[in-house]
């Protein structure tokens, strides 16, 4: 979880932090006055599966302490404070479609993408061309990698 080592993302959680957190060479103040954040104060509420590098729960443990809410509570947080981050959400969208594309395939897209920017004659980004793909998936019943490999196939074609 990239968002657990952006400082940018534990200085918007620091506003909850009742005791003392250390983050790498930073030490957040706590304040016992602090605001508590209510899972009520979340929105939408549907379990999600995360799968974590081994040492992330202790992390997130240990920033859920000084916030003084459960872990669960703590990840949440976080996730949003990721997705709201942009950095941080590129970083895990690329990590993301690295991970699901195999090396020809994400040569393939780069491709499409000069293409396609050179065509319009302005920077496309892999991530709103992505987010492209991705908004046709909504109305289909492939997953977004089933789909983008898909979509790959096809275009490809096109730019040989």
């Amino acid at each position: 979880m990239a968002a657990i080592n952006s400082r940018e993302c534990i200085e918007s959680l620091s506003t909850y932090f009742k005791t003392d957190y250390r983050n790498d060479n930073t030490i957040f103040r706590g304040d016992l006055e602090a605001e508590v954040f209510q899972k009520r104060n979340i929105i939408q509420k549907e379990r999600l599966h995360l799968r974590f590098k081994a040492w992330e729960p202790e992390r997130i443990s240990a920033l859920a302490y000084p916030m003084d809410c459960t872990v669960s509570l703590a990840t949440t947080m976080l996730m949003i404070a990721g997705i709201r981050n942009r950095d941080v959400f590129t970083q895990m969208f690329y990590s993301e479609v690295i991970r699901l594309l195999d090396p020809g395939r994400l040569k393939s897209l780069k491709m499409i993408q000069k293409y396609i920017s050179k065509l319009k004659d302005e920077h496309i980004s892999l991530f709103s061309l992505i987010s492209y793909v991705a908004h046709e998936v909504v109305d289909t019943t492939k997953t977004l990698h089933e789909k983008l490999n898909l979509w790959i196939d096809d275009n490809i074609k096109n730019i040989d």
